[in-house]
């Protein structure tokens, strides 16, 4: 199937410009376009390329982003195992400003079309890295003095962004993503930004800290005028360690706005969306609870309790000698209540996880009216794809490393 128009329902001719924020989120979400589509590594590439060009060129994208920006790097797709019938793994792209004077890192979620994406990134969390044996395809690396304790990665979160470290651009710059960032680097007046949602939100931040890390990492913050993170409804990456090392390296930044949303370096999230409650154990045990229902006994249904139970598990094993999974610096959003109430089925109660990690966002950061049909309809594919076989990979995941023990 070839790539299609986007659609969707037109912008008001009251909207004002978005902001550097949501301009920032509106380019990752679009990210996840051929999600649900099969197809070899350069064939979804060459896809994404046409869907982005044709979102970016619509009158209304433009005039909220303020004239047209163009794609200046990939997008490019790493698949583990390619084939005809294969997905996508990850995807990342770079868009510039119509004046190139802001560059945005977009990274795609979870894509649970893809077996990898499922079965390894999102969950293999009982394992973990090292961070200074986390990527060894970058030079000799090192942590600042003063993080404690050492700072440590799930396993999935290495793997992932390790992925992305090895992407070239084959479509246009034929760059890594370092080449191509040092190239358009050097008058130092520039904004940086790296966005994404969902795993996205987990790997955004964590390539940025690779890749900015002050103890030996490529690149520098000082060849920049300024080198932000966006991360949104992130599934939390590592220990305390690795959330102080990356406060460090990226402190909060506010825009100064009513909406608390709108801020750099910190996990945006949803207080409603059960995925950012990812792996904090205590925040795991709240995702039962997170809605209002009346569950048939009085018990919230064991598919449930066991779903978290075995996420908790994977989270402690995880945790057990670097120190447990602690949230990065987050802003963490009041969400509101969707669905039915109160919640009487588990149908209804995924139905709101599904709303609460999609929907909810684009309300959040004001862009429902811009996302396109086909990035919309993929993530709806995608996450439903994902929801139903989430117990089992995750009871697959603590088998494993029980089993390794």
């Amino acid at each position: 199937m070839g790539p299609t128009t986007p659609q969707r329902t037109p912008m008001s001719s009251t909207t004002l410009p978005l902001n550097l924020c949501q301009k920032a989120f509106l380019l990752a979400w679009e990210s996840n376009g051929v999600g649900d589509t099969p197809g070899d590594a350069k064939r979804l590439a060459k896809a994404l390329q046409t869907k982005l060009t044709t979102f970016l060129a619509l009158s209304d994208v433009k005039k909220a982003m303020e004239g047209q920006w163009s794609l200046v790097w990939g997008p490019a797709v790493f698949v583990d195992q390619e084939s005809p019938t294969t997905y996508a793994d990850n995807v990342m792209y770079v868009a510039a400003s119509p004046d190139q004077s802001v560059y945005v890192v977009a990274i795609a979620g979870t894509n649970a079309s893809s077996q990898y994406d499922k079965n390894i990134e999102d969950n293999s969390v009982n394992t973990t890295k090292l961070w200074t044996t986390a990527f060894p395809n970058l030079p000799s690396y090192g942590v600042p003095s003063g993080i404690n304790p050492w700072p440590v990665l799930s396993t999935g979160t290495a793997l992932g962004v390790n992925n992305l470290l090895g992407m070239t651009d084959t479509l246009m710059t034929q760059q890594t993503l370092v080449e191509f960032l040092r190239s358009v680097s050097a008058t130092g007046s520039k904004t940086l930004i790296f966005s994404g949602h969902s795993l996205g939100g987990a790997l955004a931040p964590t390539l940025a800290l690779a890749l900015f890390n002050p103890s030996g990492g490529p690149l520098s913050t000082g060849d920049w005028d300024h080198v932000y993170v966006l991360p949104a409804a992130g599934p939390t990456p590592g220990n305390q360690g690795l959330s102080e090392f990356f406060e460090r390296v990226f402190p909060p930044v506010s825009l100064n706005l009513p909406q608390p949303q709108y801020a750099w370096n910190q996990n945006i999230w949803n207080s409603l969306d059960a995925v950012p409650h990812a792996w904090v154990v205590d925040s795991l045990k709240e995702i039962p609870t997170l809605y209002p229902a009346n569950w048939e006994g009085g018990q919230v249904p064991s598919d449930i309790t066991k779903l978290v139970n075995l996420a908790v598990a994977a989270s402690e094993l995880g945790g057990a000698l670097p120190g447990p999974y602690t949230q990065l610096p987050n802003v963490k959003v009041p969400g509101t209540f969707h669905g039915t109430n109160p919640i009487t089925t588990e149908a209804q109660f995924w139905a709101e996880v599904g709303y609460q990690h999609l929907d909810a966002y684009q309300i959040l950061f004001g862009v429902q009216s811009l996302v396109s049909e086909g990035s919309q309809s993929a993530l709806q594919k995608m996450f439903k794809r994902w929801l139903g076989s989430f117990s089992r990979m995750t009871t697959q995941s603590v088998s494993r490393a029980a089993a390794a023990r």
